[in-house]
Parts: C-alpha cells; structure tokens; sequence
C-alpha cells in the first residue's frame, strides 16, 4: 500500500462526477458530547482544502443509484461523519444528523483525459473540505466504459490513516450489497463503537491533566532546546530543514518508494524476532542505522503517532484515533542493528505511556504553538480488512500537497507486498539528496539482511 498525492496516480479518461453529502438544516440537533481537545486543535490551526483520502478503481458499469446508497450508508455507520462543530458565543457545540437524513447530491463536472480529470478531481477536493464546516468529506467518480474510479477527500480531524485503509473493503462491501438490492436501513446498521464517545473519553483525559502531570514533565523536557525555549526538533541532518522562513512556505516534495519485496520484510522479521524487538523497531532502527552510516548521527529526536484504538469496537471505526509520543534515541556504541533496533524498542516503551494523553492539551498547558518538524509513523496494513484485494482495486491511500519549509515525515509501510516509505520534505536540492540517499541506503540494508550470509550486521560509528 502505497501513501501518496493524487498527482502521482493513473487516473483514466472519462466523465468526472462530484458526489457531495447534505441534509436539510431541520435535521441537524444538538450533540452535548464534547470535542477532544486533538480536534479543537485541529480547527485552530488547519486550513482549508487540506485533507487526506484513498482511492480504488471498481469493475464493471458505474451504477449510480448503488453508489449513491452505499456512500450514504458508509457516512451513517460512522457518527464521525454526520456531526458537525458550530461556533457560538457560548464556544463550540456539536451538532448532529440521522442516517437516514443523509443525501448525496451529485453533479456532473464533464469528460476529460485523464491528465485533466486527475486535476479536476483534485481541484473539486481542495475546493470542498474545509474543518469548519460540513460535509467533513466529499467524493468524485471517473467513469468509463470499463468500471470507475472512486475517490474521497475527507477533513484530517475525523480521519486517521486506519480509516483510509479500512474504507476499500468497506465500501467496496456497501456497493456489492446495494448493487444487491439490500435496504438502506441493513446497509447503514452501525457495526462499530463511535469516534464521537472515543473523543468525549479522550476530554475527560485531558481535561485531568496539569502542570504537574507526568506527561507533560516529559514533553517540557523533550521540547526544550538549547536556547531555552519549547521547541520541536528537526530532521538531524543539517541542510535538510535549514530553509529561511517565508511568508509563502515552500510545497513540500512527495516520495513514495518501493524498499523491499516479502523476502525481504521476512528477513527483516525474523532478525527482529531474534533480537525480541518488534518490526516497528526494526524499521526505524533501520533508518537510524542508515543516518548514521551516511551522516554520522549518533542521536535524533522525533514525534511518532500511534494508534488510541484500545478496544474492539473501535478497532474498525472511521475516527481521528491517534495520539503523538516524542521519541528520543541514542544509538551511541549501538554497532549492529539488532542493538540498534533494540533501542528503538527501549525508547518506544518508555514513550508508550504519553500515547492517551492528548499533545493538544500538553500544548495548552505550556503554551506551546509550535508544530512537529521530523515526524516518523510505522503502519503494519498486512492483516486489514480486504488487504488481500488491494492491487485488485489499484488500491492507494492519499493525502494533500502540504506547504512547510522545515518539516520531514516519513510513512514507513509494512504490506502484503513489502516494504514502503512514503515521505514529504522540503523543496530542496540538499533535501531532496538526502532523502533519495536515505532510501537508497535503506533498500540496500534490506537487501543485505535478506543475504543467506549475514548474520548480524555490523555498524559503523
């Protein structure tokens, strides 16, 4: 599974078609669950036309009236999607609709090659998610005589990336029954817990927290720079983020890179296994063993996400279930990766406990505005629902071209194919050298380790 912009994906020619949600201004009522403090974050600081989304392509004639019903009913089995946030003088409020007063109007935006539907959907998606208002996400079809291609753009503050992955096989699933000819009322049956009790919960977290919390001791100390004040660091290597500061931020540059096959990840697992770590660790261990080799880095400092779905019912929930953690890691007299990975692991666990406690709320207390500027995120898609139909469906998770000059994220990507990394950067020569550079050398790892041979590799200082 490959996490990238829409600009990189294949999009045929035929007639594009926006599919919009709405509801009648009667229909909506009041919600007194209160917003987590991640998403009142979130309306704070992002803007509009940013949003993250999948796209799949489906065989067969586009049957309009199915799809209809199945996107209709995706949104009402997910709270997530048919509640809105109101601002009034009294502050924000919830506000909810029904199911079944869900509709999807469409509107047909023409014919086009397949250059120029590709940038009228991606137009149509930037012009239409916006935080602050509903419908919190929107979808477009590309038609033609051989099947269709579907897309959703939806709002980051009711979405995680679990939810753009779980949403093939989900939709896929609704579309096949409404093609069927099952009601509404059966296809739109909730099946999973709601984001919407997840992010109340996640209030009462945070509003439990002080000053004097153990997590935010840690973050302080984290955030601390040698100049004194609260700070997130940068990627390690010098060059990379060191962009003067504009009014007009760079846009940032996407990668998505293949970095090894199924043998490769199982040579990779089973040294892993050997040293008691888990993938996670080996993966960005691997990365940390490469900075080092290439650039000397004995210590990095990064923000991971990871995943708040605790309990059963919301492991298959549309939702923003994510909680951020600083990792700091020192790989000094580290000379083999399996130390390396190790730790990682170390440095992983002793973050593991921040992860329910919401960064807004640690931002709020110590009146942090800052953003995170290295961030790196470990995803396993291999056992997800509907993974195995993926390449079936051109299956491909998406986000939104992003404006910063100092910011790197890497996606590291376990799947049923291999290895992954997705990654933006800045729009830089030294930049885009040292990234290249870092796949490159985690490609070449990968394939050293898969070598019958090796038995543990050694590091360099």
């Amino acid at each position: 599974m490959e996490y990238t912009e829409l600009s990189a994906y294949d999009v045929p020619p035929g007639e594009v078609t926006a599919w919009i949600p709405t509801a009648e201004p009667s229909a909506w009522v009041d919600d007194d669950r209160r917003l987590s403090h991640n998403h009142e974050l979130h309306l704070d600081t992002a803007e509009a036309g940013s949003w993250i989304g999948s796209i799949m392509r489906l065989h067969g004639q586009l049957d309009t009236q199915a799809l209809g019903l199945a996107l209709r009913a995706w949104i009402g089995r997910h709270e997530a999607l048919r509640g809105t946030v109101e601002e009034s003088a009294a502050g924000r409020r919830r506000r909810a609709v029904a199911a079944a007063d869900v509709s999807v109007t469409t509107t047909v935006l023409g014919r086009f090659d397949g250059e120029d539907a590709r940038g009228r959907v991606s137009d149509f998606l930037a012009d239409h998610i916006d935080p602050s208002a509903w419908p919190y996400v929107v979808f477009a079809t590309v038609a033609d005589a051989d099947g269709f291609t579907l897309v959703f753009g939806a709002d980051h503050g009711v979405m995680d990336a679990y939810s753009q992955l779980l949403w093939f096989e989900e939709i896929a699933s609704l579309y096949e029954r409404a093609l069927a000819g099952e009601p509404f009322a059966e296809l739109s049956a909730a099946t999973t817990g709601s984001h919407v009790d997840h992010a109340a919960e996640e209030r009462v977290t945070g509003e439990a927290m002080s000053l004097e919390s153990e997590s935010v001791r840690v973050w302080r100390d984290w955030l601390t720079g040698p100049d004194g004040g609260l700070r997130f660091s940068d990627f390690p290597v010098t060059g990379i983020t060191d962009v003067p500061a504009s009014a007009s931020p760079l846009t940032q540059a996407s990668l998505s890179q293949w970095l090894g096959d199924p043998r490769q990840a199982r040579a990779l697992g089973e040294l892993c296994k050997g040293a008691g770590v888990s993938f996670q660790a080996g993966m960005m261990g691997a990365m940390a063993y490469v900075l080092r080799a290439q650039h000397g880095v004995q210590r990095m400092r990064f923000v991971a996400p990871m995943h708040t779905r605790y309990t059963a019912e919301h492991a298959a929930a549309v939702g923003w279930y994510v909680g951020l953690v600083p990792i700091t890691l020192d790989i000094t007299g580290a000379t083999t990766l399996p130390e390396v990975a190790g730790r990682v692991q170390a440095a992983l666990a002793a973050a593991k406990p921040l992860v329910p406690q919401p960064f807004a709320r640690v931002a709020d207390l110590l009146g942090v505005d800052d953003a995170p500027h290295f961030v790196v995120t470990f995803v396993d898609t291999r056992f997800i629902s509907g993974a195995e139909r993926w390449n079936e469906w051109d299956a491909r998770t998406l986000r939104a071209p992003v404006r910063a000059d100092d910011e790197v994220y890497l996606w590291l990507v376990r799947d049923r194919d291999g290895l992954n990394v997705s990654t933006r950067y800045p729009e830089t020569v030294a930049a885009e050298r040292v990234v290249r550079d870092l796949i490159g050398g985690l490609s070449g790892l990968l394939e050293e380790i898969a070598q019958p041979e090796t038995a543990e590799l050694e590091g360099t200082a």
